[in-house]
């Protein structure tokens, strides 16, 4: 589990290098693009995709994370809602801009439906296409708690299969489709979470908070190395410092994470 601190935070340099990938959400021709890669997918997340490690991963190639314009995105019921219930700011309290991972479409007037960084886990909400912007994203990170094995795509190669630490017994991991919120450079990278995390949008079904944060799941490295590939965290995802580092330098925000048995 980590707490999330402005002072230690870094932007994903990946983020930086998909501008060029960016689909303008205002775009006629960007929308039907994403409508087609959502119909032709099977039109909604929880397919059946590439077996991995004994499970069944749930997201089809590439995936579509949407990212705030502005300061702030309202966060509505349905598409047919006449006011927002929530609205959340832009960028984070972790200083990332905000960004979701896109759950579906709907073409008439154009929303889109995001998974959400907060309680319950894998919460969703319609977002207006005018708040935010579309980027494709063709990595996809698979946690198998019952293998104990982390498995990263980057369309259909594997760039990285790696043993990681999960939480025990009484704390355990909570399964589902969730995605990368921030990352997180540590001030001291041979410390508790080794030189990087990931904030995840999972969030620990035992406790409401830890360290001063809100029991976020995260996914970092370890100045334990023995204790990568065992049921040992509060909850979150442990890898060695090489594969956390290597992860940090490819991994876009709004990346999803499937956690499987």
């Amino acid at each position: 589990m980590i707490s999330l601190h402005p002072a230690s935070r870094v932007r994903s340099a990946a983020l930086s290098a998909s501008r060029g990938r960016r689909w303008r959400s205002l775009a006629i021709l960007a929308l039907s693009l994403v409508a087609a890669l959502f119909v032709l997918s099977g039109t909604a997340y929880g397919q059946a995709a590439p077996r991995v490690a004994g499970a069944v991963s749930s997201l089809p190639m590439p995936q579509v994370v949407a990212r705030a314009r502005g300061t702030i995105v309202s966060l509505y019921q349905s598409p047919s809602s006449k006011a927002p219930y929530a609205v959340l700011r832009s960028p984070t309290t972790s200083g990332d801009p905000l960004v979701f991972l896109a759950s579906s479409t709907s073409l008439a007037p154009y929303w889109v439906r995001v998974y959400l960084p907060m309680r319950p886990n894998e919460s969703r909400a319609w977002v207006h296409g005018s708040a935010v912007d579309l980027l494709a994203d063709d990595y996809l990170v698979h946690a198998d708690l019952t293998s104990r094995r982390l498995v990263v795509f980057h369309g259909s190669q594997v760039l990285v299969s790696a043993p990681v630490g999960v939480g025990r017994s009484l704390l355990p991991t909570p399964s589902g489709t969730y995605y990368i919120v921030d990352l997180l450079k540590q001030p001291d990278p041979t410390g508790t979470y080794g030189p990087y995390a990931f904030g995840l949008s999972a969030f620990s079904d035992v406790l409401s908070s830890f360290g001063g944060g809100p029991g976020e799941i995260g996914l970092h490295g370890t100045d334990q190395p023995t204790s990568v590939g065992a049921d040992v965290s509060h909850g979150c995802l442990r890898v060695s410092n090489a594969t956390i580092s290597e992860l940090a330098r490819v991994l876009p925000l709004g990346t999803p994470v499937i956690i499987s048995r």
